[in-house]
């Protein structure tokens, strides 16, 4: 590779960067103040983030009671937290299945029931497994249902 071609595309990575940190914070009124880029003659040009002090703490309780979301978006939730178990996929097994879930007290699962039978016991133990300690961010008394497609993708 060609050493223009090579500090061309550094300068152009860097730029995007810096770009996109700006976009991202354009509707912050101290945008100036999060990314500093600061040039010294003959140095380094060297690039500072700093983020607000409450920026990264999350919700508190009574936010996050308020917060509650649709059944669809904490079923996506769900469904990505739920990981291919390890011992079905040494033995490429697959399955598609599907659960009612009730939801109790403080977003715990109160109910699980099955709907669409799992072929191997692995699958149904694994999702059992995740939803007993998943807390949902839905209202008490809500019953969503939870499709799952245990499927392994392969390029053969």
């Amino acid at each position: 590779m060609d050493l223009r071609f090579g500090l061309l595309l550094s300068a152009s990575i860097h730029l995007l960067v810096i770009i996109g940190v700006f976009l991202y914070f354009r509707n912050t009124e101290n945008a100036l103040e999060i990314a500093n880029l600061r040039l010294n003659r003959g140095g380094i040009p060297s690039l500072y983030f700093s983020f607000p002090p409450e920026s990264g703490k999350g919700s508190t309780p009574s936010e996050k009671k308020s917060q509650t979301g649709s059944e669809t978006d904490e079923i996506e939730r769900l469904k990505n937290e739920i990981h291919f178990p390890p011992e079905a996929l040494e033995q490429r097994l697959e399955s598609d299945c599907s659960w009612l879930i009730e939801i109790g007290k403080n977003g715990e699962p109160k109910t699980i029931t099955t709907v669409k039978s799992c072929k191997y016991a692995v699958f149904e133990n694994h999702f059992r497994k995740s939803v007993s300690r998943w807390k949902f961010q839905l209202k008490e008394g809500t019953r969503i249902t939870v499709p799952v497609s245990f499927r392994i993708e392969s390029n053969d």
